[in-house]
């Protein structure tokens, strides 16, 4: 079997690495991406190099997106087979906050039908690169890169149009892809005293419209799409049901009621006066 290696200006030290299983798996598990990302049935076949701004990845590496250096895609070294189709991922674990990640995982990148390692010739099935960016307050966070082997060209593989609620190990297990590679970095979110995502309640929990399901519009690997699946995950969390303000609207049946002996009730004087005038 030929195996050919991604043609990206990485450094040589990342050309010269030597697989091991191992210390893929350790480097996993430090971060707890394994089990509770990637199942514990594991088993790599393939260093995934992944390097920001001349700066290689390895398994916690912190990069600082205001500064931005996860603005772009990063370039990526590994192993593949030239007749095999892969797809590589990018997924959020701690949405928004490792504490509180209760819209994880957010899809970041999704690029699916990637021949070999040829990965502008894959398909992002509408979900183009989103830069990591946190929200203020929302503490020191990990974002995960998944590299999984399919069966073959998968054209009319779908997801959910919303980034939010998504789950790759779920995903590469319905489609019959093997996770074959991962790695994972971490950035710190600005200092506030609470994780505040904009449009989401404050209650700090998901409503049912605002995860993803499968009743949601979806994208195809073809590219389309009924619904933007480029919505930023603060827009695709809000949505809390019946507001506040509209259910304190509705006044009570005893409020609306107005008694009618009340419109016609006048006083003696009035009376008095009245006659003078006729």
């Amino acid at each position: 079997m030929k195996f050919t290696l991604v043609t990206s200006l990485l450094s040589a030290t990342v050309f010269s690495q030597t697989f091991d299983a191992n210390t893929i798996l350790n480097g996993l598990k430090r971060g707890d991406i394994l089990p509770s990302i990637i199942p514990s049935d594991f088993k790599p076949e393939t260093n995934l190099g992944v390097t920001y701004v001349g700066r290689e990845m390895n398994f916690g590496t912190e990069y600082f997106p205001f500064n931005n250096e996860t603005d772009n895609l990063p370039e990526f070294a590994y192993n593949a087979d030239p007749n095999t189709f892969y797809t590589l991922a990018l997924v959020d674990p701690d949405a928004p906050s490792r504490a509180d990640p209760f819209r994880a995982q957010v899809r970041h990148w999704l690029n699916v039908n990637i021949p070999g390692t040829q990965i502008s010739a894959g398909n992002s099935t509408a979900t183009p690169y989103l830069a990591p960016r946190p929200f203020v307050g929302c503490g020191r966070k990990r974002f995960v890169y998944v590299l999984a082997k399919q069966p073959s060209q998968l054209p009319n593989l779908t997801v959910p149009a919303a980034r939010p609620g998504f789950n790759i190990a779920d995903f590469a297990k319905n489609n019959s892809m093997t996770i074959v590679g991962a790695n994972y970095f971490e950035v710190e979110a600005p200092p506030g005293d609470s994780c505040i995502v904009p449009g989401a309640s404050s209650s700090g929990s998901p409503s049912p419209s605002s995860t993803a399901s499968g009743a949601s519009p979806s994208s195809t690997a073809s590219g389309a799409s009924s619904s933007s699946a480029n919505s930023s995950p603060s827009s695709a969390s809000s949505g809390s049901g019946t507001s506040p303000s509209s259910a304190s609207s509705t006044a009570s049946p005893a409020s609306t009621k107005t008694s009618s002996a009340s419109k016609y009730v006048f006083s003696p004087a009035i009376l008095f006066f009245l006659c003078l005038l006729i």
